[in-house]
């Protein structure tokens, strides 16, 4: 029989066999070309089973195209909504996007969709595994609810005693305006003051929008807030009880008025957004691509936030950046206003910045080598592009009272690409033998810049020095001279920065590690001064202990 007389039947037939043979890259082609020879309304049923497979298909790659997955089981369980296995596929795909009350309500509709009256062996076996499944995604429901991003025990540390960053950056900035009240000095202007102030600004204006709306007769929106807090600082992050609950109401409110796509993958998210321009404008298209683009961006961060699925927010993350992309070279020509802001490169650099940070997540667990050649690649393109964007020395326009939204989006996720060029480099040093000194020098190198790019009062400035101190003496080529310059910027920016940061989200004893870094500094030193060490011999982690 020649392919071009292939029945749908016969199309499964090879789809089953592939499927079987764990070929599920050409299986789900075999189901593709079978969906489009089935005639939904002569087979709804059929159809059916042939979404199920091509989602199971989907679900088993090596890659898995989960959003696929989804819909194609969801399109299964409406052709038939008896079929219990489509459900099961449902659930397991809705598990796998980190939406776990989606799949506890499809594990029970798996369940309801079995027959209680003298069902098969095989039928006995599904209900077992049906049910087992339904009670472990209600125990991690029940594990997550008590899981807060940002939160730590402040109640045995002591730390609820002292003020967030976001408040003590408000007393900086009073401080700053009352100085200088019309201009502001280089160093003032890229103060971390401003972008955590900002952050939390928007953060906790999206948070009233959601608790507003619990009882609201008309919502407010608030997707736009939120994302942007979190994209100018994950640090910002501190989730009341309910607000899963809050932020799942709040998304569908705003995916049901725009008319998101949400639940689709970025190939048939560009196909519809393109005709839905040409057909309804700009009006009806840059709302949905928005809310699309912010709603993977919250479902990546909480995936690796939350649920600490790295792998997923990867692909999140990777999705938007595929559609903002792709839909950018088809709009190129077009406006900021027409197209909508999430398509301008501050916007995509923030997306990019915390898309190395899932993909760092995902590789510091994973011992394979992709994820970290991956993580190269982007950070190095990630660098690339924000110089290239800008294009000139870094300069703050002359009014703007949002001070922080120049560093959110540019110098900070620059800052970040560097410090993943480091890490790379340090992982790198771990895994091979002869190169282990040369890797170890450039992953100190690159978190030397890395800590440039991040002003002084903010933690991050030390904390990246002193993992650039601690891979300097690993690679044992860096002179005395050297690393007592790094451990005094050290020692001189903590008090900077414990004036915004005393809080810390680096952990509870990051600022005793910082005096132990100065009581080192003083130890060199004493050597040096005893004739031990001359300033430009090199020395190696041997010397001194970190």
């Amino acid at each position: 029989m020649s392919p071009a007389t292939l029945t749908s039947a016969d199309l499964k037939g090879q789809g089953n066999a592939l499927f079987a043979a764990k070929n599920f890259a050409e299986a789900e082609i075999k189901y593709t070309k079978a969906i489009a020879a089935t005639d939904e309304a002569a087979d709804s049923k059929e159809l059916a089973v042939l979404y199920s497979n091509r989602a199971q298909c989907r679900l088993s790659l090596k890659r898995p195209a989960l959003m696929d997955a989804e819909r194609d089981a969801t399109k299964a369980t409406e052709l038939d909504p008896t079929y219990a296995r489509a459900f099961a596929r449902l659930a397991m795909a809705r598990e796998r996007l980190s939406d776990y009350p989606g799949s506890k309500e499809s594990w029970q509709r798996a369940l309801d969709a079995l027959p209680a009256a003298n069902p098969t062996k095989a039928e006995q076996l599904q209900r077992l595994h049906y049910e087992a499944s339904l009670e472990a995604t209600t125990a991690t429901m029940a594990k997550l609810e008590s899981r807060v991003i940002g939160g730590d025990d402040d109640t045995v540390t002591g730390r609820s005693q002292i003020p967030p960053p976001w408040e003590l950056a408000a007393n900086v900035i009073r401080r700053m305006r009352n100085e200088n009240p019309q201009n502001f000095t280089p160093v003032q202007r890229l103060s971390s003051a401003w972008m955590i102030h900002y952050a939390h600004k928007d953060f906790i204006e999206a948070i009233d929008s959601m608790v507003h709306n619990r009882s609201a007769v008309t919502p407010k929106l608030a997707l736009d807030n939120l994302t942007n807090g979190i994209m100018r600082d994950r640090r910002v992050i501190q989730l009341h009880d309910d607000f899963l609950t809050d932020y799942d109401k709040q998304m569908d409110i705003e995916a049901h008025k725009y008319r998101a796509w949400t639940y689709d993958g970025p190939e048939l998210v560009i196909r519809q957004a393109l005709a839905r321009q040409r057909e309804e404008g700009w009006n009806a298209v840059r709302p949905a691509v928005s809310t699309t683009i912010r709603g993977w961006i919250m479902k990546a961060f909480l995936s690796s936030g939350l649920y600490k699925q790295h792998h997923l927010a990867v692909e999140f993350y990777k999705n938007c950046l595929q559609v903002l992309s792709e839909l950018r070279e088809h709009w190129r020509l077009e406006s900021t206003t027409d197209r909508g802001v999430v398509f301008e490169p501050s916007f995509i650099f923030g997306i990019s910045n915390m898309y190395l940070d899932a993909i760092m997540q995902a590789a510091d667990s994973d011992p394979s080598i992709e994820l970290l050649e991956l993580l190269e690649e982007e950070s190095n393109q990630l660098i690339r592009r924000v110089d290239l964007s800008l294009n000139r020395p870094l300069a703050l326009p002359e009014h703007c009272e949002d001070l922080g939204i120049y560093s959110s989006f540019y110098v900070y996720p620059r800052g970040h690409a560097y410090a993943m060029q480091g890490f790379y480099y340090k992982k790198m040093s771990t895994r091979t033998g002869n190169d282990r000194e040369e890797f170890s020098r450039k992953s100190a190198l690159a978190y030397l810049t890395a800590a440039q790019c991040f002003p002084q009062d903010d933690e991050l400035h030390p904390w990246f020095l002193k993992i650039a101190l601690e891979t300097m003496l690993n690679a044992g080529s860096f002179s005395v001279r050297e690393l007592l310059d790094v451990m005094t910027r050290i020692r001189t920016s903590v008090p900077k920065a414990k004036e915004i940061w005393a809080r810390s989200t680096l952990g509870t004893n990051i600022w005793s590690e910082f005096e132990s870094v100065t009581k080192q500094e003083r130890e060199l030193r004493t050597r040096v001064v005893q004739g031990k060490y001359t300033m430009d011999v090199c020395i190696g982690p041997e010397a001194i202990a970190l």
